[in-house]
């Protein structure tokens, strides 16, 4: 059985607004947008057919259906493409038709392009309730607009939820998520020039208890607007620091990132916090209630909450809940080997990163001289046994996350669940199955490629599966002093039981 750790270094997660991701130094623009697109398009396949696992991966028999009908709608949008926004808009929804959040393009050049979007007088939000969805009008500058909590019908023939899908999910990916569809729902009524969206001209809402019919009338939405729209829209995500404290109710474990180089600021911050848990863990564990607070936390490195657990709950007792897969696959390409011999100098001198990375180099290496597609990792470690004596952790353990909690968050919250803490704040995101992520600039130099190099077989959380919380936070993610009293209500109700 096979430990779910990633080492790979944390990655910037994607911004609802494409012009954030722009390279900081720019590229010309090409003469030829469809041909810019075209050859995108055809890099970035070559990427995924040389090295990710999907293509050679036989529990996966649709994979390469999707990668070559992706590929056939970009070079078909690319022989009327005339603009930036075509070329990005083209690739963007190639990435999106895998519904994986660690397969993706990233450092978009600008190119010269400055982006704009229209608008028609209002911006809608998710919002949830007994009857489920709704979108519902929660910013406005245009008397004639539907008023803010007017709901969402549809338009133009098209229900609220559609529409969302096809204005918003088809270049977002992972439209069936909640989390998804809450972070990228404000931008339904943004148009950002999406030549092959249909934005909407006649919408129904319903105001009160009447439907009534709105004409859009769709105009500039200059910056600032937006800005504030945005914010009515959704609660900004809110990035805890990394730090030990206490709290009313005993400790409070504050990590808001886990960036997997130990010399960034989140990896001295991090070591720094390992040791001090080490130090303080016989205090920690007898505190009545210890928080693990991962709000804006994107992922990175999972090692950090291995560590920390070791030294709260035991080497053994982590040894013996931690989840497991039943195999990893990794793709044996030369990319793939170049990028693990580099994570040796990147990630410093850990003996266990080290020994890991050492493991992988030799097992690639192996394969490629085998012609093997693929090398299983193999698990040479001895099965672990019940421990013969309690945990040393005696404290009642929660765990915090936002919607954002993606990649190695997500492997934190399937160790503290696995070990007995209790789940609080928003459903999180998903990720497949494919891990281990290395970058890679297309040839053109206007994008880079994200590809995952690794498998998980056999992982108890499914493909692209969130974790819905026990107790859901609606209130607002920066406010701390309220998610402290609110936790501090259940923890004093738990301890009753």
């Amino acid at each position: 059985m096979k430990r779910l750790l990633r080492f790979a270094p944390a990655l910037a997660a994607l911004l609802v607004a494409p012009c954030a991701l722009a390279q900081e130094a720019d590229v010309a623009a090409p003469a030829d947008w469809g041909a810019a697109l075209a050859d995108d398009a055809r890099a970035f396949r070559a990427e995924i057919a040389d090295s990710h696992p999907g293509p050679v991966d036989a529990e996966n028999p649709g994979f390469n259906a999707q990668l070559e009908a992706g590929l056939a709608l970009a070079l078909e949008r690319a022989r009327t493409a005339d603009s930036y926004e075509h070329w990005y808009f083209g690739l963007q929804e190639y990435v999106a038709s895998f519904n994986d959040g660690h397969l993706g393009l990233t450092d978009w050049a600008a190119m010269g392009h400055r982006w704009t979007a229209d608008w028609p007088g209002f911006l809608t939000g998710l919002r949830t309730g007994p009857g489920g969805e709704r979108h519902e009008v929660v910013f406005r500058q245009d008397e004639a607009a539907p008023p803010v909590g007017a709901v969402l019908v549809g338009c133009d023939g098209r229900s609220a939820e559609v529409l969302a899908a096809e204005v918003v999910g088809r270049g977002a990916g992972r439209w069936s998520m909640a989390s998804r569809r809450a972070a990228y729902a404000g931008t339904l009524f943004v148009d950002q020039h999406n030549p092959w969206v249909r934005r909407p001209e006649q919408c129904d809402f319903r105001v009160g208890d009447a439907v009534r019919r709105y004409a859009l009338n769709w105009r500039n939405l200059p910056d600032e607007v937006r800005d504030a729209g945005f914010a009515a829209a959704r609660s900004p995500r809110f990035t805890t620091d990394i730090e030990l404290r206490p709290w009313s109710g005993g400790q409070w474990i504050s990590l808001g990132g886990f960036n997997g180089d130990p010399a960034s600021a989140n990896g001295v911050a991090l070591t720094a916090l390992t040791a001090e848990v080490a130090a303080r863990a016989d205090e920690i564990r007898s505190a009545p209630a210890v928080v693990f607070d991962l709000r804006g936390n994107n992922g990175g490195s999972s090692g950090w909450i291995y560590g920390l657990a070791r030294g709260l709950w035991g080497e053994d007792h982590v040894a013996w809940r931690q989840p497991e897969s039943s195999a990893v696959d990794w793709r044996a390409s030369e990319k793939n080997l170049a990028a693990v011999e580099g994570y040796k100098t990147l990630l410093g001198p850990d003996p266990e990163v080290q020994a890991w990375l050492g493991k992988i180099s030799t097992g690639l290496t192996a394969a490629r001289a085998a012609g093997e597609p693929l090398w299983r990792q193999a698990d040479d470690e001895p099965p672990a046994v019940e421990p013969a004596t309690p945990t040393p952790m005696r404290a009642r353990t929660w765990v915090l996350t936002d919607s954002g909690c993606a990649s190695a968050c997500l492997d934190a919250v399937d160790l503290l669940k696995a070990l007995g803490a209790v789940h609080l704040g928003q459903e999180t995101s998903g990720d497949t199955v494919y891990m281990e992520i290395r970058e890679e600039p297309l040839p053109g130099g206007r994008v880079t490629a994200r590809v995952p190099m690794k498998v998980y077989r056999g992982r108890v959380r499914g493909n692209n599966e969130t974790y819905v919380p026990a107790h859901a936070w609606t209130g607002e993610l920066a406010d701390t002093a309220g998610i402290e009293a609110w936790i501090a209500g259940l923890d004093a109700a738990a301890a009753r039981r």
